[in-house]
């Protein structure tokens, strides 16, 4: 995570801070990755609460389709509306009451909703940082420019100088009194 600067950025020379800009790039990448998952997980756990209340007495001996992956489904009969297996991570399961499963994915999803708003603030504070680096980045690459041109600015007179020093020594060359 990157914190607010304890340095300048403009002590920093333009190659240190295109280093800065690429570790900055890199972590909000790995953050948005992480935004993302959690994402993905809510929206795992909210699909599961729906499920949980279908689980009724009146549904009882219904046929369904079960999940075995994503994408594939096998045909069954629901037996059991009173408890369910629950997922408590590494693949460990646990039997709970519907009412206890619900409020197990209920807190999960309080939790994982938590934990995306931190990577979000985060993301947010490595942008504002970015655009820190960005901006003096820019500023010293235009000042840069701005000293090579006037060098080449310069250089140019110099030698248009040079032209009209030789060009006014030439008549005195041929009768051997130049400066």
């Amino acid at each position: 995570m990157t914190n607010k600067s304890s340095f300048d950025l403009n002590n920093l020379n333009p190659l240190q801070l295109n280093s800065l800009k690429e570790q900055i790039s890199s972590e909000y990448q790995k953050y948005r990755q992480s935004y993302t998952q959690l994402l993905e997980i809510k929206s795992l756990y909210s699909n599961t609460l729906f499920s949980l209340e279908s689980l009724q007495p009146e549904n009882l001996n219904q046929p369904i389709l079960a999940p075995l992956t994503e994408s594939l489904y096998l045909p069954g009969k629901l037996t059991n509306v009173k408890s369910v297996l629950t997922d408590i991570g590494t693949n460990f399961f646990v039997e709970r009451s519907v009412e206890d499963a619900q409020e197990y994915f209920k807190r999960q999803t309080k939790i994982v909703e938590e934990k995306a708003q931190e990577v979000l603030k985060t993301m947010k504070q490595n942008e504002e940082s970015l655009k820190a680096v960005n901006t003096v980045l820019e500023r010293k690459v235009y000042q840069q420019q701005k000293k090579f041109v006037g060098q080449q600015q310069q250089q140019q007179q110099q030698q248009k100088s040079l032209k009209k020093i030789k060009k006014i020594n030439k008549p005195f060359k041929k009768k051997n009194l130049f400066f």
